[in-house]
C-alpha cells in the first residue's frame, strides 16, 4: 500500500517537472550504452572491506554515465563538486543497519539480496535533483540522479520480513523509507536524509532522457 502511494507521488512529481516550463526546467541526457559498459554490478564497496564487513548494502553501478552528467551538473550550474570516483544506489545505509545488526547480519543480508537478485535489478533514472541546507552559515548542496527500481524496494522488505521474524520491531527498520538515488557530488560533503534532504523526484532541477531519444525529437 505504501509503495503503491509512494510511486504515486513520484508519477506527480514528475508530471509536474514535465509541466513546468522547459526554460524553468530543462534536461540533460545519458548514455543508456554507458549504463550497460561496467560487469562488475552487484554488492559494492566503497572502501577497502569486505562486503560482510561493511554498515551497508549498495548496487554498483558503471560510472562513466554518472561522470558525464556530473560534468553537464558542473557546467549548467556553475559548481565545482567533489565526488567519489564511482556510483552506487544505497540499499540498506548504515543508520538502519545500525538498528538491525544484533538480529541480522550483514552477511545474511548480502546472502538474501544475491538470491533476490540484486545485481541484476534493473532500474530506471528519472531526473537529476538538488538537495541544499545551510551548514555554519554556509550553503552546501549534493546533486544525484533520482532513481525508480521495484527490485530494491523488494530487497528491503524481504530484509525487514527477515529482521522481524528473529524477534526484531517492526518499527525498527522502515523498509518504505527508502528513496533510491545516485550521488553525482557535492559542494563539501554529501548530504543525507538526516540532514533533512530527500532525495525523490520532487528535488528534480533536470528532466533526463537517453541520447536516443533526444536524437528523435
Amino acid at each position: 500500500m505504501m509503495r503503491t502511494f509512494h510511486g504515486i507521488i513520484i508519477s506527480l512529481s514528475l508530471t509536474a517537472c514535465a509541466s513546468t516550463s522547459p526554460y524553468a526546467l530543462s534536461s540533460l541526457s545519458y548514455s543508456e550504452k554507458d549504463l550497460k559498459t561496467s560487469p562488475s554490478r552487484g554488492v559494492a564497496s566503497v572502501d577497502s572491506k569486505k562486503d560482510n564487513n561493511k554498515s551497508y548494502l549498495s548496487l554498483e553501478l558503471p560510472y562513466p554515465a554518472f561522470e558525464k552528467l556530473r560534468g553537464e551538473v558542473e557546467k549548467t550550474q556553475h559548481v565545482s563538486l567533489q565526488h567519489r570516483g564511482e556510483a552506487h544506489i544505497t540499499v540498506i545505509t548504515p543508520p538502519e543497519y545500525k538498528k538491525i545488526q544484533k538480529k541480522v547480519s550483514m552477511k545474511e543480508i548480502n546472502a538474501l539480496a544475491s538470491e533476490m537478485g540484486l545485481q541484476k535489478a534493473p532500474y530506471k533514472l528519472l531526473c537529476v535533483g538538488k538537495g541544499s541546507i545551510k551548514d555554519h552559515g554556509k550553503d552546501e548542496s549534493t546533486y544525484y540522479a533520482v532513481v525508480e527500481s521495484d527490485r530494491l524496494f523488494q530487497i528491503r522488505k524481504a530484509v525487514h520480513l527477515l529482521y522481524t521474524s528473529k524477534g526484531g520491531k517492526t518499527e525498527d527498520f522502515n523498509p518504505e523509507a527508502f528513496y533510491p538515488h545516485v550521488t553525482l557530488g557535492f559542494t563539501q560533503r554529501d548530504l543525507h536524509l538526516e540532514d533533512g534532504v530527500i532525495k525523490d523526484a520532487s528535488s528534480c532541477i533536470y528532466s533526463l532522457r537517453p541520447h536516443d531519444e533526444t536524437k528523435t525529437q
